[in-house]
């Protein structure tokens, strides 16, 4: 609907707050609501996370960074990009599933 409107669309916490990504350690477990307890370190690396995202109809993303290293990490994968293949992002969609809830985290779970 957006892209009708000819409205730009932006891509935000593509990580997660990093609960995607396989670097990702996730805090102890008595620090967290039970409903919100990741399943476990995510399953994607960054360069998955970010391929997927601008392969969607989006006008640009915001990724968080907590390091220098990391913002010259995301600008390379950012210069050498090119779109992914829906066969591609099926597989990203596969890979990340038994970790996707916890990239839900913002929602409030009843």
């Amino acid at each position: 609907m957006a892209l009708e409107r000819q409205l730009g669309v932006i891509g935000m916490k593509i990580p997660a707050r990093g609960r995607l990504l396989a670097s990702w350690t996730p805090p102890p477990a008595d620090q967290q609501r039970e409903i919100e307890r990741p399943a476990g370190p995510g399953t994607l690396t960054m360069h998955e996370a970010l391929y997927y995202v601008l392969s969607l109809p989006v006008s640009t993303v915001i990724v968080g960074c907590d390091s220098v290293s990391q913002l010259e990490e995301n600008v390379a994968l950012a210069r050498a990009f090119t779109p992914l293949s829906e066969s591609q992002m099926a597989a990203l969609v596969a890979l990340a599933e038994p970790v996707a809830r916890q990239a839900l985290f913002f929602r409030r779970w009843s």
